[in-house]
């Protein structure tokens, strides 16, 4: 029976470490070492085949020094003993001594297809730096700087967002490589890891940069496929360098607590020790640190280093599954367990295929400790995660349990699809990606069902939207919410909660979509959708079908700011402004000549793309020029809105009428009509404001109507719409009256910051078909169903 009581065994113990066993230095490693290493799990003729590798390699290399001041064979052969220590086959070894060759030297990827096969060339491409901007530099290019021709000046160095660039192409060119062969992944991180280990020799900015990357891909990557041990130290090193002073302080401070609780851990493992000699199980028990990057994660939450029960773990090593549940029912029996604290990760193993019995218990003192219980395999996985796959792959048949390297695959080629996927939606952009990639699958993930029992794995922080996106892009688009199904009551039947599109969901819930075909994405969406993919798609169907409503708020936006300047509004001099101003060659012409059309014009405004206040600039000194003719001071002629004929009544020659849209009169109003000689007819509603001017000062001008002599295209309706304010609010209103069929001639909104209200008043153009006065409660009724309105009414506010 093993133990390791009189030490604890630190969380970021790197690979390298773990190689102590065997006794191996970590620096300036050999190839005999490699070969030393390999030759106890690779075939005679594969260690024939690294060594060819490494010729090759060291030939290439040779001279080359890195700034650290080694041999610059010295890095991919440290890299190749990373890998040999997670057992992975020869061809991943040999990719390992060569993956600089094709970057670094004049080798190509033919050369090694040719001379190592295309597995080892494919895995080299993979992780071989995307380079669209300049060309392959040898390490000993100075040497060769005599034999270039004067005349051929060196390119320029990239820019800072090329350099940007080619980072976030080179993470996608591997992760996609990735779908192919999973080595390039695992070597990807030990190239990585080696690279932070000698991190020093580079400049302070180089520093941060490469740490900063570290902490935002490569330790979330190593993560994600369960690499717990690569995860660790690439974490504490990202987090030594972004973060130096605080680093060196937490250091200091786990240290000493550490020590104070010395003597305690060494009571627990010799009471876990006895405890499993007296039942019969051959185990090795060992106390267990958390890395420093956890314990910083942890004290944001807990405050002090002293509360982190935690901070010091207890781990159980045994040889069977059976004997792991044998070990834990020992441990209850000894120590009282917490209520909610007991985990079965064998039964119900992690996508990723870690698999460890978790229990919290009171122990000595009754103080809390934590113990993890698993096998040797399972150890192996936790370690190395997707690494472990080709060890333990060797071994089904013998000892090991095949489950945890096939639910390991398993998982990898789920978010491998996902990985497909971004590429097809966001075939432009290696930022977008990548942004995507550090959003949804490196980040913490959460569980969770549908009725049928299906699994999702969703980024922490996600909504019912972002689970309807995941199952399909219809669903998605037409979500209204989601119930979660709770329990089943004594009858039977299922329990549920409906809950909103914004709500949160928690691990282990079920998860009913509900939807609706009346729902569709509107900008609002984008603000609670969580993952890349939801919101990539969220922005895909407004692109496509937002157009009219954008069409409508740009020339409402431009028409309110017009009337506001002291014109008349949008008309079809405006509109001829507009195409002169972009035919000419100017600034403004440069702004609106982006735009192929004017309702691109239009469009642009409504999206907040082109802002009005730069259009009105170069619009209104062309208004002014022109000398506008002065409008005769009519109370309603600014609300002209068609033109309508009355039928056969007390006016002869069918005189034009017009309705006011001072009181904007529709069916069922009484009216009366404002008779002017030169304009024609003007009707109000009988209880407008502007008709006691008439009856006092020109009695004779008005004259008694009905509707059934005005035979109008269209009436005009303002609405009061009253809502609790929120980001959105105007764009789902526009939203419905356009999917309403109906045209929107003006809007203004008014917001109380203190009450957190909005007012928005609307003109709605109603068609004169038969049935206006249902058509507006329709279009009422709808409004009233938007999120977060509290009243719809019509205006009379000439009343």
């Amino acid at each position: 029976m093993a133990t390791n009581s009189d030490k604890v065994m630190n969380e970021s113990t790197s690979v390298a470490q773990t190689m102590r066993k065997r006794d191996f230095p970590l620096s300036r490693m050999t190839l005999e070492d490699l070969l030393k290493e390999t030759q106890q799990y690779l075939t005679p003729h594969d260690m024939e085949r690294i060594k060819s590798a490494y010729d090759l390699a060291n030939q290439a290399h040779k001279g080359a020094v890195r700034r650290s001041g080694e041999p610059y064979i010295q890095h991919p052969l440290e890299v190749a003993l990373l890998l040999a220590g997670m057992r992975i086959d020869a061809d991943g070894i040999m990719a390992a001594l060569l993956h600089d060759v094709v970057e670094d030297t004049d080798y190509s990827l033919e050369d090694l297809s040719e001379q190592f096969g295309p597995g080892v060339a494919n895995i080299v491409d993979g992780v071989t730096k995307f380079d669209a901007l300049a060309g392959k530099q040898a390490p000993n290019e100075k040497d060769k700087a005599a034999e270039t021709p004067a005349e051929a000046e060196p390119a320029p160095p990239p820019s800072l967002v090329d350099k940007r660039r080619l980072r976030s192409e080179t993470v996608r060119k591997m992760l996609l490589a990735m779908a192919e062969d999973p080595r390039v992944v695992v070597l990807k991180l030990a190239d990585r890891l080696h690279n932070m280990r000698t991190l020093s020799a580079m400049s302070p900015t180089q520093q941060q940069n490469t740490a900063r990357e570290t902490s935002e891909i490569y330790s979330p990557l190593a993560r994600r496929l369960g690499m717990a041990i690569v995860q660790a130290e690439l974490e504490d090193l990202a987090f030594s360098y972004l973060e130096p002073e605080k680093y060196l302080r937490l250091a200091r401070e786990v240290e000493e607590e550490v020590r104070k609780r010395q003597p305690y851990i060494e009571r627990v493992c010799q009471s876990l020790n006895e405890e499993m000699k007296r039942a019969g199980i051959r185990a090795e028990v060992c106390a267990w640190q958390k890395h420093l990057a956890s314990i910083n994660r942890k004290l944001m939450s807990s405050g002090e280093i002293g509360q982190i029960h935690d901070l010091i773990s207890f781990r159980i090593l045994v040889d069977t599954d059976n004997e792991c549940y044998l070990a834990l029912g020992h441990i209850h029996a000894l120590w009282r367990p917490k209520d909610g604290r007991i985990k079965d990760f064998i039964a119900n193993p992690k996508l990723n295929g870690y698999q460890s019995l978790h229990t919290t218990v009171f122990g000595l003192d009754n103080r809390l400790a934590e113990i993890q219980i698993r096998t040797h395999d399972m150890q192996r996985t936790a370690d190395y995660g997707l690494a472990s796959y080709w060890y333990l792959k060797e071994r089904v048949g013998k000892e090991a349990s095949p489950n945890s390297w096939r639910l390991s695959y398993r998982e990898m080629v789920a978010w491998i699809e996902q990985l497909r996927e971004w590429q097809r939606e966001l075939p432009q952009s290696a930022d977008e990606f990548v942004e995507a990639v550090k959003g949804d699958i490196f980040q913490e993930q959460i569980f969770v069902f549908t009725p049928k029992g299906e699994v999702k794995d969703l980024p922490r922080g996600s909504t019912p939207l972002d689970m309807a996106y995941r199952i399909h892009t219809d669903i998605g688009d037409h979500c209204a919410g989601a119930r979660i199904i709770t329990n089943m009551d004594d009858s039977g039947h299922l329990v549920t909660r409906l809950v909103p599109l914004d709500y949160e969901l928690k691990g282990g819930e079920i998860v009913d979509i509900v939807t609706n075909r009346t729902v569709h994405p509107t900008r609002d969406w984008l603000s609670f959708a969580r993952t890349a993919a939801a919101r990539n798609k969220i922005r895909r169907y407004l692109k496509t079908y937002e157009r009219e409503i954008n069409l409508q708020l740009g020339r409402e936006r431009l028409d309110l700011a017009l009337k506001a300047s002291g014109t008349a509004g949008i008309n079809e001099r405006i509109d001829e402004l507009l195409q002169q101003i972009r035919a000419e060659n100017s600034s403004a012409s440069a702004t609106l000549k982006k735009y192929a059309t004017l309702d691109d014009i239009y469009v642009a405004l409504g999206r907040e793309d082109l802002y009005v206040e730069n259009v009105l600039e170069y619009l209104l000194p062309l208004l002014r020029a022109q000398s506008e003719q002065a409008q005769e001071g009519e109370e309603c002629s600014d609300g002209l809105n068609g033109h309508y004929h009355l039928g056969e009544g007390e006016v002869s020659g069918r005189s034009l009428v017009k309705l006011a849209r001072c009181c904007c009169p529709i069916p069922g109003d009484s009216i009366v009509g404002v008779l002017h000689p030169s304009k024609g007819m003007y009707v109000h509603r009988s209880d407008c404001r502007v008709l006691r001017r008439y009856r006092d000062q020109t009695p004779g001008a008005l004259v008694e109507l009905n509707w059934l002599q005005i035979e109008p295209e269209y009436y005009m309706a303002p609405v009061n719409i009253v809502a609790h304010d929120r980001s959105g609010l105007l764009r789902d209103v526009a939203a419905v009256v356009a999917d309403a069929g109906i045209n929107m001639t003006a809007v203004t909104s008014t917001t109380n910051a203190s009450l957190q209200k909005a007012v928005i008043t609307a003109t709605l153009e109603i068609p004169a078909v038969e049935g206006v006065l249902d058509q507006i409660e329709r279009i009422l009724r709808r409004l009233r169903q938007v999120k977060n309105v509290v009243s719809v009414e019509r205006a009379l506010s000439s009343k």
